[in-house]
């Protein structure tokens, strides 16, 4: 299932500007997730600190510290922050989804669903909170809880991707194929060039036998990106079912030279192999 971005874990960056603080809070955030990008941690959790050497009470910026010391790994830094966060303002609905996140990466599922229930329950219009729930039930294999909170999160934010990805791989495994490409294509109305959504997509379409419409999606997929080796192999699984043995051959080479350890590829070109020479 989709992830959330590391700037989406980062909260008084999206509020309103007219908030006391607000603006500063953002900024300060916005040059954080810079310096992260090219590699300086260190100096953007010195971003926060300097805010709260002056305010030590600021939630935001303790919340903020804390995902970025959970992304060095430093996890018992970033519950530290968390809690102290909690214990100026227990209902600071992002703390407790930052918490959850780390819980859930460590496969305390338990906790981390602890921690988004009451996320939940503080703001239950945050999607992000939500969507994050659902990856949860997912990992306990609780697939109609998923599907309830990506219906949550999406009556939030009818452009939340992600959601709409998950909900239709959800549907899929639900062997519901058409509301499955139905989700994907709501995804791909929001973002064209998302390679998954288009696989995902043709995949749906590959076990409803519609090989041709398959075809057009995983063509999509390798136009956007040449080297998907998966793209690759099922559009070579596309083209035996057509009967297409030469182009399908073709396929697997270019899946094979990729990811040669794919063993299911390497299977599937042997038996075309030995197709074309009865054929």
């Amino acid at each position: 299932m989709s992830s959330v971005s590391v700037t989406e874990k980062l909260f008084g960056r999206s509020e309103s500007e007219d908030r006391e603080g607000t603006c500063t809070d953002s900024s300060v955030s916005r040059k954080a997730v810079f310096l992260a990008q090219q590699g300086r941690f260190g100096e953007a959790i010195d971003c926060f600190d300097r805010v709260l050497e002056d305010d030590p009470s600021n939630v935001k910026m303790l919340n903020n510290k804390g995902v970025f010391l959970d992304l060095l790994g430093q996890d018992q830094d970033a519950l530290d922050c968390w809690e102290k966060a909690l214990s100026i303002d227990p209902d600071f609905a992002p703390a407790w989804v930052s918490r959850g996140m780390l819980h859930r990466r460590r496969n305390r599922l338990d906790e981390a669903l602890t921690c988004y229930d009451r996320a939940v329950e503080i703001d239950p219009g945050s999607a992000v909170a939500w969507y994050n729930r659902s990856g949860v039930f997912v990992a306990m294999r609780r697939l109609d809880d998923a599907v309830t909170c990506y219906e949550r999160v999406l009556a939030i934010n009818s452009h939340f991707v992600a959601a709409w990805v998950d909900l239709g791989y959800a549907r899929f495994l639900q062997h519901q194929h058409d509301e499955a490409i139905t989700c994907y294509d709501q995804a791909i109305a929001d973002d064209p060039g998302n390679t998954r959504v288009w696989s995902l997509k043709g995949g749906a379409l590959y076990a409803l036998g519609e090989y041709r419409k398959a075809l057009e999606c995983f063509d999509r997929v390798l136009a956007l990106d040449p080297r998907h080796a998966a793209g690759w192999s099922m559009k070579c699984s596309v083209l035996y079912h057509l009967g297409m043995y030469r182009h399908a051959l073709a396929c697997a080479d270019e899946a094979l030279e990729i990811n040669p350890s794919c063993k299911l590829t390497t299977q599937v070109r042997k038996m075309l192999v030995t197709l074309i020479e009865k054929w």
